[in-house]
């Protein structure tokens, strides 16, 4: 006999600060991790392993993806004060371009705004789907969620 199970759909309002997908998503690769290194140790360490690294991934996980969304929500509030914002735009327009300078961000391993420029507006071209932005506009965007995150992950702030 065949059951009909449904799959609840899940989208980032049902989960507004990202911390469940961040928790699942880190218990998981944790436990794969944990399961790997573990295995060092025998089956019974592929076990504890697989345990522990799904804790800690959990964790992480969950840090992580609040701090993700936290991000597009400090956007969603507070885009409209920034001095580049037009009101002709959505934030929907954006939206890219405050990922792509996020992401460019913790990507850069230090280096500046300016030298990663190109690859930023490659990612722009390349990601921007919908949005009306010319370059020129996305890059104040993704210039601002750089140096927010910069100035957040600097040791004096």
């Amino acid at each position: 006999m065949k059951e009909d199970h449904q799959l609840e759909a899940k989208s980032l309002s049902d989960d507004p600060e990202g911390k469940e997908f961040g928790t699942t998503f880190g218990a998981a690769h944790g436990a794969i991790a944990g399961g790997v290194i573990g295995s060092l140790a025998g089956p019974a360490g592929t076990v504890a392993g697989a345990v522990i690294g799904a804790g800690a991934g959990a964790a992480i996980g969950f840090v992580a993806g609040a701090g993700a969304k936290s991000e597009e929500i400090y956007w969603k509030e507070n885009l409209e004060r920034e001095p580049f914002f037009d009101r002709g735009y959505s934030y929907d327009d954006f939206a890219a371009a405050l990922r792509i300078g996020e992401e460019g961000f913790r990507d850069s391993g230090g280096t500046s705004f300016e030298e990663n420029e190109t690859k930023l507006r490659e990612q722009w071209e390349q990601g921007k789907g919908n949005s009306a932005l010319e370059w020129s506009q996305a890059k104040q965007a993704a210039r601002a969620a750089w140096e927010r995150l910069e100035k957040s992950e600097s040791p004096t702030s």
